[in-house]
């Protein structure tokens, strides 16, 4: 485009406008140095009898300047991003070792191991039944009626073990619970203890994602207590 202009012997205002717009619709980016090399080139060729009006002039250096303005803008936002994610980053590393409890219910357990949840009941409840699915296949492993409880936080467990008393294999689970009072039956958010074994940035949601074990992955979003 510049070797286009410099063999040009004169351009009117309108011949100029033309080479314009065909440039903006290229999609190689204008830097700073050619847009100085296009503009110099244009005055020095330019027809004396029918120069580059004035107002032309300063819209185009106007225009250049809004765009720089909007790349820098860019660029120093996408810094504090940048920064941002590492700060989360530091923060998450802190997490790991320690137990989070996980709305949702979603927890690694099995193998004859004692798995935590609770629950929240805003009054006393005739019974509250526990249930624990496969969260990958969402078959039902286990399922226990726990007896009544009182209101407040409520602590639910499962013994590891499915509805035939035999050791489920380790895997990611998932706890449910229902709860009855006076014969209806409404269910309640579960949250599960987990331990965090490492944390790394979701491009995807743009926060952090913990490790609960074996590669099983929660979003910090999910994280509704943590605990040492």
């Amino acid at each position: 485009m510049i070797d286009t202009l410099t063999a040009s012997s004169f351009l009117t205002t309108e011949q100029y406008s033309k080479q314009q717009d065909t440039s903006m619709a290229v999609e190689e980016e204008l830097g700073r140095d050619a847009f100085l090399t296009l503009l110099t080139t244009q005055l020095t060729n330019q027809s004396p009898l029918d120069p580059m009006d004035n107002e032309a002039f300063v819209a185009q250096l106007a225009q250049f300047s809004q765009v720089e303005g909007i790349k820098g803008m860019q660029t120093s936002l996408e810094d504090m991003v940048s920064g941002m994610r590492q700060d989360q980053m530091m923060s998450g590393a802190n997490l790991v070792g320690k137990k989070v409890a996980i709305e949702g219910g979603t927890f690694f357990g099995g193998n004859g191991q004692t798995s935590q949840g609770s629950i929240n009941l805003l009054e006393n409840a005739d019974s509250v039944v526990v249930s624990v699915y496969d969260s990958q296949t969402g078959d039902l492993i286990f399922r226990e009626d726990q007896g009544g409880k009182p209101s407040g936080a409520t602590a639910l467990h499962w013994d590891g073990r499915n509805m035939e008393g035999e050791i489920a294999p380790s895997g990611s689970y998932v706890m449910t619970a229902s709860v009855t009072k006076d014969g209806q039956a409404q269910t309640a958010v579960v949250s599960t203890l987990a331990e965090v074994k490492s944390v790394k940035w979701d491009p995807q949601t743009q926060q952090l994602s913990l490790e609960i074990g074996n590669g099983i992955y929660v979003p910090l979003s999910a994280v509704a207590r943590i605990s040492g």
